[in-house]
């Protein structure tokens, strides 16, 4: 979608920031953020190669050189700068950069802080895209294949079929909430509907973000989980589907989104269950670093 919108040369869609979400830096009571609050968002944002990069719809060769032009505006900003200044500050940045004028940020987990960004800035526009659950496990499962060997270890020590079931739960609640409380500012979109009509839903997409009139290109057929992956992925094994109907059959079928055939593999299906006592011990830290609540927040989650 990114690269689709930035076949216009006025756009500059780019992400993943984080900025309202694990990247959050809380500002001080009065709102604002001092030299060290703007020194943390331009040293998170220098650390990363933003997306998307290289062609086609690219903005730039690596993503690195324009975290580092946004992370240099950051740090020019006067002490006492509130957060939606310093967000339109990275996007305006980044949209000068890339010699564009208007900007579009992605970060699929800024979902679940919509009630933040709109405090903020009420005016925001927000298109959310779903797709069945069995493609989204798919694509979580083998995030980290394109990646160096030991992120990609890393990837692998952390999938567990149950909490990507959970994670995609979660995101397909969180777009029906989010259009339910926001329904003029928040599109739910699903993948499938874009393949039907890619030109029809491009110009109700292009509508909701205010964007101005465009002939869309159309670019070939692609999915960033599997880019530069020498093997075709695997289908799912029965105790992934299993878990992925068991949590989210319900918000699939108010969705109208299909699901797998059931399987059944009762001994695999406990197995799997009982590995999630020695996956929480092994990735104990990560889960601290990658979740603000941490291990006990994400438990009781789990619960709810």
């Amino acid at each position: 979608m990114m690269r689709a919108l930035n076949s216009d040369p006025r756009v500059s869609a780019y992400g993943e920031s984080l900025f309202w979400g694990r990247g959050w830096v809380p500002p001080g009571e009065d709102g604002k953020l001092d030299a060290a609050g703007l020194e943390r968002v331009a040293a998170l944002l220098e650390r990363k190669a933003l997306m998307p990069h290289g062609e086609p719809g690219g903005l730039s060769e690596d993503g690195r050189d324009i975290a580092v032009a946004a992370a240099g505006a950051v740090r020019a900003l006067p002490s006492g700068t509130d957060p939606v200044m310093v967000f339109s500050t990275i996007g305006e940045t980044i949209a000068r950069h890339a010699g564009r004028e208007i900007w579009v940020e992605k970060t699929p987990h800024h979902l679940q802080h919509l009630g933040r960004i709109f405090d903020a800035m009420p005016e925001a526009r927000v298109l959310v895209m779903v797709r069945e659950p069995e493609a989204f496990l798919r694509s979580y499962k083998h995030q980290g294949d394109r990646k160096p060997a030991d992120v990609r270890a890393r990837f692998h020590r952390l999938y567990h079929p149950m909490l990507a079931s959970l994670v995609c739960r979660r995101t397909l609640q969180g777009a029906m909430l989010a259009a339910g409380r926001w329904p003029e500012a928040v599109m739910v979109v699903r993948l499938d509907e874009v393949r039907a009509d890619p030109s029809g839903m491009m110009a109700r997409i292009r509508r909701h973000l205010e964007l101005p009139d465009f002939e869309d290109r159309e670019f070939e057929p692609s999915n960033s989980s599997f880019e530069g992956v020498p093997a075709a992925s695997k289908p799912l094994e029965a105790t992934e589907i299993i878990w992925l109907r068991l949590l989210n059959g319900r918000i699939a079928e108010a969705m109208g989104l299909p699901m797998p055939k059931r399987r059944i593999a009762p001994v695999r299906f406990v197995a799997s269950a009982l590995a999630l006592i020695p996956w929480v011990i092994r990735n104990w830290k990560d889960i601290g670093r990658l979740d603000e609540r941490g291990v006990r927040g994400m438990i009781r989650r789990w619960l709810r």
